[in-house]
């Protein structure tokens, strides 16, 4: 059977553009995601057949969109990802706009499938079960995943106090 791919891009494009936005937090680097996820997706197609479209793909741009991350210089511009300061003084936007920095550099430290369980519970705002079945996982193993990258982040960020 012909896979209608047109279809898929309309139907899963912005899920997939979403889920590596709101990691990278710059549209032309999700972009690239984008196309990088769906060229993956029809290679694979080729060599098996697929029947969860929309956890396979967002698995994908999670993985990719971290491994960009990880490639990017420290000083990647940023389009302005929802960490907002309450107040809009041109400090606090500051101050959060620097914790969004140091949070995207602490991830792209995490082993891959604590990067992705975070990424896919604190961004996509998944619940465990779709975790899990998305990373093909046991729900235990996305809690553990997940406490394990919280306690990492915790340690990578202990330093930034907004004032530096």
């Amino acid at each position: 059977m012909e896979i209608d791919w047109n279809g898929i891009v309309r139907e899963h494009g912005r899920t997939v553009f979403g889920a590596a936005w709101r990691i990278l937090g710059h549209a032309a680097d999700a972009e690239d995601v984008v196309q990088e996820v769906f060229l993956e997706a029809q290679q694979l197609e080729n060599s098996r057949p697929v029947d969860q479209w929309q956890s396979l793909l967002r698995r994908m741009a999670t993985f990719r969109a971290l491994d960009k991350l990880r490639r990017r210089k420290h000083s990647a511009p940023l389009d302005g990802l929802s960490v907002t300061a309450k107040e809009h003084a041109p400090e606090a936007i500051a101050v959060a706009n620097e914790l969004e920095t140091r949070l995207r550099q602490a991830i792209a430290q995490l082993p891959s499938r604590e990067a992705a369980v975070f990424c896919l519970r604190y961004f996509e705002e998944s619940r465990y079960d779709e975790i899990a079945r998305s990373l093909q996982i046991s729900p235990a193993a996305a809690a553990t995943a997940l406490h394990k990258a919280r306690e990492k982040l915790k340690t990578l960020l202990a330093d930034f106090d907004g004032e530096n």
